[in-house]
């Protein structure tokens, strides 16, 4: 199981939304989808839910216009 944090710019700011996946990257569960004042926001967010779960490290999918997609991050 990993979580992946997608971030993405909306009319409304700046959408986040957090998914918990199985290892052949299906979604478990239901994602939250929330409005983030930041990245780092959205960060803290991921990190806490990942430790919640006992995981080491989460994905970021960055699909915002001010940079490239994360690789895995370390909790």
């Amino acid at each position: 199981m990993f979580v992946r944090l997608k971030l993405e710019d909306t009319r409304d700011g700046l959408v986040a939304t957090i998914s918990q996946r199985s290892d052949d990257g299906k979604i478990t569960g239901r994602p939250s989808v929330f409005l983030v004042e930041g990245k780092e926001e959205a960060k803290q967010r991921a990190k806490a839910v990942a430790r919640a779960l006992g995981l080491k490290t989460y994905g970021v999918v960055d699909k915002t216009s001010s940079r490239p997609p994360s690789p895995i991050r370390p909790v």
